[in-house]
């Protein structure tokens, strides 16, 4: 299985719109795939089922509970929810102080079978919800705006991301940077993404500003069921295939 946390300490990133459309991606590209929410906010699980579940990220995190226990199917061919809830901000100060913090999510997945990806839909924090996800995870996606304080937060993740791959996770590498809300002929776009390649891989295909992502999270569906001709949907299946095509590299 593959790990992918999507992560930007940044909130109105893009973070759960390419996590849930990524997600629903792969599967519908044939690839059994999880979307586990370790946002306490609950986004990405509230799109696909109840955020007031008995088994969910929060058991995770309090009881030591397996991931196989908690993930529930989407009634998506090949798409899995590993649930989060409010309860889940509740653990943070818990594990603050507890040494395996790092290592609770690692060690729920150890069980997992049959798997081709897991999708990990992170907080808008460097919590330790976000450390977890980096610990668990084989790259990381960073989507974000071609915008001033949008680049202003990428020291900080670049440095956790560095200390994460050099103390506990040697094979954690980030495969790029995911344009969000582009439009795409600003001056401002086009002074920024020139900076953001000086830092890691911008991807090519990028996703465009407009009101079918914010109607689509009202539907409570991806982009493709809410409209599969609009321009993001179009945009979000080409990030999807270039994602693809990155990993074989």
């Amino acid at each position: 299985m593959i790990t992918i946390s999507i992560t930007n300490q940044k909130g109105g990133e893009g973070k759960t719109t390419t996590s849930i459309n990524l997600a629903e991606g792969l599967a519908r590209r044939g690839k059994k795939t999880i979307l586990l929410d370790m946002d306490p906010q609950s986004n990405s699980t509230s799109i696909y089922t109840n955020t007031n579940l008995d088994q969910n990220m929060f058991h995770i995190f309090h009881a030591k509970a397996k991931l196989s226990q908690i993930i529930l199917q989407t009634g998506k061919p090949n798409l899995f929810v590993a649930p989060a809830s409010s309860r889940l901000a509740e653990m943070e100060a818990v594990s603050a102080n507890n040494v395996e913090a790092p290592f609770i999510l690692r060690d729920s997945m150890e069980d997992l079978d049959g798997f081709d990806f897991c999708i990990i839909d992170c907080p808008p924090s460097l919590s330790i919800f976000t450390i977890n996800a980096l610990v668990a995870s084989n790259y990381v996606l960073i989507p974000l705006q071609a915008e001033k304080f949008s680049v202003d937060g990428i020291v900080g993740l670049q440095q956790t991301i560095t200390s994460i791959k050099k103390r506990i996770n040697p094979q954690l590498q980030i495969l790029g940077a995911l344009i969000t809300q582009l439009k795409p002929h600003t001056l401002l776009t086009k002074t920024i993404i020139p900076i953001l390649t000086k830092y890691f891989k911008v991807f090519d295909q990028s996703i465009s500003d407009g009101v079918a992502i914010g109607e689509s999270h009202l539907a409570k569906c991806s982009i493709y069921d809410y409209n599969k001709k609009c321009r993001q949907s179009k945009e979000y299946e080409e990030f999807v295939e270039e994602f693809l095509h990155e990993l074989k590299k």
